[in-house]
């Protein structure tokens, strides 16, 4: 159905507000563009309208209203009429309460106060579509051969002919060239064990030959025991089973533990286990100072922590590897978090995602929620936020 059509039929909108002035100015706004409008001052009214079987193609619901508000409305219309979209607004704007209105499915948050323009794209947008080049807050049009922008009178070929072609790709929407963002480096940070060191921080220089925090972890790591490798799917010849077989009927960690025969070596088997007990979160950041705080925060509440520097590399390792959680930069030097989630989730659609930003923003949080991603945290934030929201998104209590 085109916009065109769809105006034609006049689409209904529902607005639910307890402020009547509010109802009759969405409503005097939405009538000009065409849409037939019905207002209800509360839940109830709202609930009373959908009950009688009226059809409507949006309801606008306000976050805040006396006894029951917008959030309440919008899960019992997600159970109950999951097709019919809902657009939140409120004079009360968050990004914890945007991320939770959009985990639940609202198709969009406003906050007040909106011009006219705003609510009217708003809704266009929830009742023909929005379009899919509008779907990245963080990323401008694409350039377009032969485009000429209103402060840059040459198009494309013109630019690339006077200067390079990398150098046009570098050019903003106006004529001056995106700086590459530089990461800093933090005056306690050792290159040799990637992650922040005070006898750097005292000497200014680390003379030992292998990172003496890695070789202490190597040697704990130890303690969990795999000393041996295993060969892909042996079959012993005391036990005539694979060791895909024994691991399907026992565990991994159990499979792990057998020696030559078909006795386990119970000593690995329980550091093994204890060792898998604990959830594996993936940072991805390239900020190692972030890095290896956040290490040290989740280690101290039983959390196994890897490290990705990119996104690349990033990808790369939850394709070999399997994690409980990532949290993930929004933004990175090879690649735009809000990207990566998307592609995260299509490749392993179990898999947790939290982005972690310090540029945070209603519209970010609300399309990061909407790419799959299962929370939203700005930076900067507590050792405690971290590890509550860590254990709240993981099923764990805190």
């Amino acid at each position: 159905m085109t916009q065109l059509e769809a105006v034609g039929k006049r689409s209904n909108i529902l607005v639910v507000d307890d402020e009547p002035t509010v109802c009759r100015s969405l409503e005097k706004v939405l009538r000009r563009k065409g849409y037939a409008v019905s207002q209800a001052l509360n839940v109830t009214a709202a609930l009373d309208s959908l009950e009688v079987g009226q059809k409507f193609d949006l309801i606008i619901a306000d976050l805040m209203m006396p006894q029951v508000g917008g959030l309440e409305l919008l899960k019992i219309v997600k159970e109950r009429w999951p097709q019919t979209p809902v657009l939140i607004i409120t004079g009360y704007a968050s990004i914890a309460s945007a991320v939770e209105a959009t985990q639940h499915g609202a198709g969009g948050y406003l906050p007040k106060p909106f011009t006219p323009q705003e609510l009217e794209q708003a809704v266009d947008d929830l009742v023909f579509g929005k379009p899919e080049e509008d779907s990245n807050p963080e990323r401008g049009d694409s350039p377009v051969e032969g485009q000429i922008d209103v402060d840059l009178p040459f198009d494309r070929g013109e630019v690339a002919a006077a200067t390079s072609p990398a150098y046009v790709n570098r050019l903003s929407r106006s004529d001056m060239p995106i700086v590459e963002h530089k990461v800093a480096v933090a005056p306690d940070y050792c290159s040799l064990g990637n992650r922040s060191c005070k006898r750097v921080a005292k000497q200014g220089m680390c003379k030992q030959e292998e990172c003496p925090i890695i070789a202490g972890e190597r040697k704990k790591a130890a303690k969990f025991g795999k000393v041996i490798s295993i060969a892909p799917d042996p079959i012993d010849v005391d036990m005539p089973f694979s060791r895909t077989e024994v691991a399907s009927m026992t565990s991994e960690a159990y499979a792990d533990a057998l020696g030559p025969s078909d006795m386990p070596n119970l000593g690995y088997w329980r550091a093994e286990s204890k060792a898998a007990a604990m959830p594996k979160i993936l940072v991805v950041d390239d900020e190692p100072v972030v890095v290896n705080s956040i290490r040290k925060t989740l280690a101290r509440k039983s959390f196994r922590v890897e490290e990705a520097f990119s996104g690349r590399e990033a990808m790369e390792r939850i394709m070999a590897e399997s994690f409980d959680l990532v949290l993930l930069d929004m933004r990175l030097p090879d690649a735009n978090g809000l990207d990566l989630v998307a592609d995260m989730k299509k490749r392993k659609p179990e898999l947790r995602v939290v982005i972690v930003t310090g540029y945070a923003s209603i519209d970010t949080a609300v399309e990061a929620i909407k790419r799959g991603a299962n929370d939203y945290m700005p930076k900067p934030f507590t050792p405690d936020e971290l590890s509550s929201m860590t254990s709240r998104v993981l099923g764990r209590v805190a």
